[in-house]
């Protein structure tokens, strides 16, 4: 039996194989592989027939070859199920693909979105930095794509090969009965399994690779692209337009316009001739709506049109109406009459068009006008008016052309006066385009034809949303309630409103375009070639408005500037309050400062030789005072400070500040001589510092200082309002010195005093004493209602004078001092202006808004960071005021970097910094450098509940001039103090040099002219840093070349300062000469050369007590090269 089963078994393995050749890895299917069991039966069927084996082992034979074939079978039905296995794993494959390729459009999408970021590119250039650039991304994304596409080829061409191999091999079993070649089979399906396993690992490898890298590549081109929110909806133009009364709620009319745009359009319903042409907060009868120019309620309105929709226009009247039926936003303005009539008006930059619906009943409609004593030509055939109006305006105020042109037939008309058409069923809309010009009404024709044309009022609407759409998307806010989003955006909307734009798009001979304007400025030669903007008063703006537009968008920013230049180019100076021209309102020449704070931050697109020139007239010559210079300049130069009473106090701080700005652009602009004078008047606010009465006035205080050196009898108390104190007290201008800090906290005693001075004035209630004023003004009110609301004692922020106080405790070393108030100035002093049933209600603001000022300090103060200091490239850290906000700052290269604000946290509860983060890295200092934001980045704050000891380091407060504890002691005018006799060579008005008034002065008709001075036995000389000169009206005979010398005995004289050629640009300007080391000497010897010369003052400058101060001129931010 035993050796039965091995013949058998060596048979069967004998004829298997036979037909197996082990190296065939892949068999073709029509092979002999199936010929191996037929071979073996027909060898058995042999033996049987030919009798060579007996029957029993012929029977085992064929059970046994039974067995065979069912082992092989179940072996061959084994494998193919393991073939079906890697099948289905192979469908795993393709679906893989399929992924793979449905990646692709995504990816070819973010290509097409990375393309248009550089076509466009309104991203954050840091941000673009930290993946190597812009170009890097777009490299990536292209990497990325090639990749994929490489990965689905190769993934289609394995998947391919294993399916026809998986074919072959399927074919191969189902027709072989070899068992060697089953083993062959099932070995190489077993490869396919090891391949497919390792294809699938590599497989879902590259799937997640390319979904992460897709991911991050989106993230990033996400984090890069601008994505406009529909904020325009946001602004009510009503806010601030209650009937002020005693208290203003902010003095503002529903101005509807584009940003900085040339008109404003408002509705009328307090009087024609009122300054104050509407109250938001009463539903008076409407009497039509006004193409407007004004810049303030208390300087009045000028180049205006009344228009007024009637259902009778010859006898046009007034009409009811509800303020719930109205719609006020910046780029759109509706109301509906009570009688049913609706008025629709939206702007373009010099024209609106406006879209009227006559009542169901009124079978003809028309528009009736009021030139105010102009003229208006209505051409009825054309369907065109077209005229000049006369509204009463400040001298040299460019007159105002009009044109319009009607959608409808005109029926009927009267010059001068209305026009009517028929409204029948079916046709009740009648549509009124019209445009305004300063140069002439066929201009007005063209401006209207350049913005409007065939546009559709719709059209023309979507055009204004979208420019106020762009604008108020510049900061974008997160976790903001919507009454947060209506105040912040409408602020927002008030900081772009003003200054105006005064220039046209003028087509000459050649059939271009350029810019001309019609000057304020001048009476002569009115039209001028450039640009001009008009509508500021930079007293108020100086603080936040501006500074805000050179964050935001300094090309922007310089191109403005630039245009008010053009006024010192025009007219020999800048504006102090543009009206548009020249307006004597309020104090000081702020433009000064805002130039200079614009070119320390990099801003170069004006024409800073002009500038530079306007400032220095401001700060070293006599102006007319109406509105071209500063007032007291007779004087003030030479006493350090505007002597007597007419708001001195205000004139003399706001001087220094300005005088800080120049100091700071001289020194950048290489003018060494105007940079060490300046900067020495920056300091100066110490004299007028009384720091040694008693009693009402302990404590320390700005007062007003005579001549004599006296401190003037009036106010009573610092509280009493008026004197020497421009719409405030002592109070209002306690901290008015905020570019020396340091040097303020000394005068006060150190930074503990300084802090102890904030509390109080923040605790101090205020008193109704209006002082010289004669009455209780409305800022006084005003002042009393702030503190009302949000128990902050004197700190009126009703009034611009003391917006910057709460900063002023990052200077005192606790800015968790200035933060505590912060919030609650924020949260209760700004409004709405709609009422519990979302009617607007003409709040907004308590006092004067001021050309979008207060609004700015709100946007300013909501991003944690206040410019202090203007002048200087910084800005104070406050708090945040949102969760977050992304502030996007179109940079010098006008690229738009992103700057985003992060406070989680934050809310009216947790108000305290507790740390600060830029770009990750801890921020110690309570301030930041105008460079380290400019480019974007992110601010990370920490808010809690209490506060904290950040930035109360003794390094960590904002620059300063002074350094130390010294008390700030600036240069003294030495001559006038009694200490040294002058003579003259000419006798003769010699004491005119030193009597501290250019009105008067000494002449040297002729020969060698000389000024001597020595000093006075028993007296102390002292050094000398800087001498003067100051012209008189004929600058002929103003000096030009001389020699400075001075002299211990008499006899050897030693040369000090050699001049030639000097040249001296205004009538009564004083002009500074820095010796380049102070010069101490008992005699000082002017040489002033042959010929006539005329002299107002001569001075020698010392400084007359101690003090430490710093260099003046720190680095400005350099321009960035497109």
């Amino acid at each position: 039996m035993t050796l039965r089963r091995i013949f058998v078994a060596g048979l069967l393995a004998s004829t298997m194989l036979a037909g197996c050749d082990g190296d065939d890895k892949s068999p073709p299917a029509d092979t002999q592989s199936n010929g191996a069991f037929e071979a073996l039966t027909e060898r058995v069927a042999s033996l049987e027939t030919g009798r060579k084996a007996d029957g029993a082992t012929i029977a085992e034979l064929r059970d046994s070859l039974a067995q065979f074939r069912a082992e092989l079978d179940k072996r061959i039905a084994g494998q193919g199920a393991r073939l079906d296995g890697v099948e289905t794993r192979v469908s795993g494959l393709e679906t893989a693909q399929k992924a793979l390729e449905a990646l692709l459009p995504q990816v070819e999408k973010l290509q097409v979105q990375v393309a248009q970021l550089q076509a466009e590119p309104k991203i954050s250039k840091e941000d673009a930095t930290r993946i190597a650039g812009l170009k890097q991304l777009s490299d990536d994304v292209t990497t990325l794509r090639s990749d994929l596409n490489a990965a689905i080829a190769t993934s289609q061409k394995d998947i391919g090969a294993i399916k026809g191999d998986i074919e072959n091999h399927r074919l191969a079993l189902s027709k072989t009965s070899d068992a060697a070649m089953v083993e062959t089979l099932t070995a190489r399906i077993a490869e396919f399994e090891q391949k497919l396993e390792t294809a699938s690992k590599l497989s879902a490898a590259l799937a997640q690779e390319f979904t992460k890298r897709f991911a991050e590549l989106g993230a990033e081109v996400k984090l890069l692209t601008f994505n406009p929110e529909k904020l325009a909806q946001y602004v009510n133009t009503t806010r601030g337009s209650a009937d002020p009364g005693d208290l203003a709620k902010g003095s503002t009319f529903p101005a509807t316009a584009m940003p900085f745009g040339f008109n404003m359009w408002s509705p009328v319903n307090t009087g024609v001739w009122s300054s104050i042409f509407y109250h938001g907060d009463k539903d008076y009868t409407m009497e039509g709506f006004m193409v407007t120019h004004e810049a303030s309620r208390h300087l009045g309105n000028r180049q205006a049109m009344l228009i007024t929709p009637d259902i009778d226009a010859a006898n046009a009247t007034d009409h009811a109406f509800q303020r719930k039926n109205q719609i006020a936003t910046a780029h759109y303005y509706s109301v509906t009459y009570d009688n049913g009539m609706k008025t629709e008006i939206t702007p373009t930059d010099h024209a609106a068009y406006f879209r009227i619906t006559a009542p169901d009943a009124s079978e003809k409609t028309g528009v009736r006008f009021n030139t105010y004593g102009g003229t208006l030509t209505v051409d009825r055939d054309k369907g065109t008016a077209s005229g000049v109006t006369k509204y009463e305006a400040p001298s040299m105020t460019p007159t105002m052309y009009v044109f319009m042109k009607f959608d409808n037939k005109i029926i009927s008309s009267q010059n001068n006066s209305w026009v009517e058409f028929a409204t029948p069923a079916g046709s009740k809309v009648i549509g009124m385009r019209i445009a305004t010009s300063f140069i002439s009404e066929a201009q007005a024709e063209d401006n209207l034809n350049q913005e409007i044309a065939a546009n559709s009022f719709d059209d023309v609407k979507a055009l204004a949303e979208a420019a106020w759409n762009e604008r108020l998307n510049t900061i974008q806010v997160e976790g903001a309630s919507e009454d947060q989003k209506i105040i912040l955006y409408s602020n927002m909307y008030r900081s772009f409103l003003y200054p105006n734009s005064a220039w046209e798009r003028v087509k000459g001979a050649d059939g271009k375009y350029e810019a001309k304007y019609s000057s304020p400025y001048t009476d002569t030669d009115k039209i001028k070639k450039g640009k001009i903007w008009v509508n500021n008063g930079f007293w108020d703006t100086y603080r936040t408005t501006w500074p805000l537009y050179t964050l935001l968008n300094p090309n922007e920013a310089g191109e403005m500037l630039d245009g008010f230049v053009n006024g010192y180019k025009d007219g020999g100076w800048t504006t102090r309050w543009s009206n548009p021209g020249y307006e004597d309102s309020m104090v000081a020449t702020s433009l000064d400062v805002v130039l200079a704070d614009a070119y320390m931050k990099g801003v170069r697109n004006f024409d800073i030789d002009a500038a530079y020139k306007s400032m220095l007239r401001n700060a070293t010559s006599v102006g007319d005072e109406h509105g071209r210079g500063r007032k007291g300049m007779l004087q003030m130069p030479f006493y350090g400070y505007k002597p007597g009473d007419g708001q001195s106090v205000a004139w003399s701080l706001e001087a220094y500040l300005n005088d800080f700005g120049i100091s700071q652009l001289a020194g950048q602009l290489d003018k060494p001589d105007d940079a060490a004078y300046l900067a020495n008047r920056a300091i100066s606010y110490p004299n007028i510092f009384d720091a040694t009465s008693a009693g009402t006035w302990a404590g320390g205080w700005f007062r007003t200082k005579e001549t004599d050196g006296d401190w003037a009898s009036g106010p009573d108390t610092p509280q009493t309002w008026g004197y020497g104190y421009t719409e405030g007290n002592a109070w209002s201008y306690a901290f008015l010195a905020p570019q020396d800090g340091q040097g303020l906290a000394n005068l006060y005693g150190g930074r503990d005093k300084l802090r102890e001075k904030l509390d109080a004035f923040f605790t101090t209630a205020p008193i109704l004493d209006g002082g010289s004023y004669g009455s209780i003004i409305h800022e006084i009110y005003e002042a009393a209602k702030v503190h009302e609301l949000a128990n902050v004692g004197e700190y009126q922020h009703s009034n611009q004078t003391v917006h910057h106080s709460i900063y002023m405790y990052n200077y005192a070393g606790s800015p968790s001092s200035g933060q505590k108030y912060l919030r609650d100035v924020m949260d209760k002093l700004y409004f709405t202006g709609f009422d519990k049933n979302g009617v607007s209600d003409g709040t907004g603001y308590i006092g004067d808004e001021d050309n979008g000022e207060m609004s700015a300090w709100y946007v300013l103060s909501a991003t944690g960071l206040y410019p202090v200091s203007m002048g200087r490239p910084e800005y104070a850290i406050g708090a945040p005021y949102f969760p977050k906000m992304t502030i996007w700052l179109k940079g010098l290269d006008n690229i738009s970097r992103k700057l985003v604000i992060k406070a989680p946290n934050v809310s009216s509860s947790n108000r305290y910094v507790q740390a600060v983060r830029l770009n990750g890295r801890p921020v110690r200092h309570n301030y930041l450098l105008h460079s380290q934001i400019a480019k974007g980045g992110t601010l990370e704050f920490d808010m809690g509940p209490n506060p904290s000891q950040w930035g109360t380091g003794e390094d960590d407060v904002p620059t300063s001039i002074t350094l130390g504890s010294i008390k700030p002691a600036p240069l003294q005018s030495l001559l006038p103090q009694g200490s040294y006799e002058l003579t003259a060579s000419t006798p003769a008005g010699s004491g005119n040099l030193v009597d501290r008034t250019s009105a008067t002065s000494w002449t040297s008709a002729s020969g060698a002219a000389q000024i001597d001075v020595a000093l006075k036995k028993d007296e102390t000389p002292t050094p000398v840093s800087i001498y003067t000169l100051t012209s008189m009206v004929d600058l002929a005979t103003s000096p030009r070349s001389w020699i400075l010398k001075g002299s211990d005995d008499g006899t050897k004289w030693d040369t000090l300062d050699e001049r030639k050629d000097e040249a001296f640009l205004w009538p009564r300007q004083t002009r500074p000469f820095a010796l380049k080391t102070p010069a101490t000497y008992a005699r000082y010897r002017l040489e002033l050369g042959t010929g006539a010369v005329e002299i107002a003052e001569f001075e020698l400058l010392g400084k007359t007590a101690p003090g430490k101060v710093a260099a003046a001129v720190p680095t400005a931010a350099a321009p960035v090269k497109p």
